[in-house]
């Protein structure tokens, strides 16, 4: 057994020659643009197919090349006066007032009898299937068109 350390984690391997890709996924990493870098030496990998040998007491570190991935932007918006948060644009409708829900005062089993306004652009939004461009700042206003019970 070969002991060795990627990330600060140790690990074993029965072989002494194995893939960048099957070193990547102990860490949970996906190959596509992350380098593996042998601390001792300073060797670099950066093609899933490549072997790697392995060396008892190896120490590995496995990176994102550039640095770490970037999050999505976040985009900030408002249903009815609820702030909401997202990092997809478009949305359908359908999700748009799903994801306000009661909050913002919306009867999720009546979906497909709300309309939805964009204040800022001044669009409406008719269909629960149709796809909203939602952009930072938005303010929406989910009006109810159907029936409502009457107490």
């Amino acid at each position: 057994m070969i002991h060795f350390t990627i990330n600060g984690e140790k690990f074993d391997s029965p072989k002494n020659q194995v893939s960048v890709e099957w070193l990547l996924e102990l860490v949970g990493l996906k190959s596509a643009d992350v380098e593996l870098i042998r601390e001792t030496t300073g060797e670099v990998w950066t093609k899933p197919s490549e072997i790697v040998k392995l060396h008892e007491g190896d120490v590995f570190t496995a990176k994102h090349r550039g640095g770490p991935p970037k999050p999505e932007p976040e985009i900030h918006y408002a249903v009815n006066g609820e702030p909401q948060v997202t990092t997809e644009s478009p949305l359908t409708v359908e999700e748009i007032l799903r994801r306000a829900g009661a909050g913002a005062a919306i009867d999720l089993n009546q979906l497909a009898s709300y309309y939805l306004d964009n204040v800022r652009s001044g669009v409406r939004y008719e269909n629960p299937g149709d796809e909203v461009p939602i952009a930072d700042g938005d303010q929406f206003v989910a009006l109810h068109a159907g029936p409502t019970p009457v107490a």
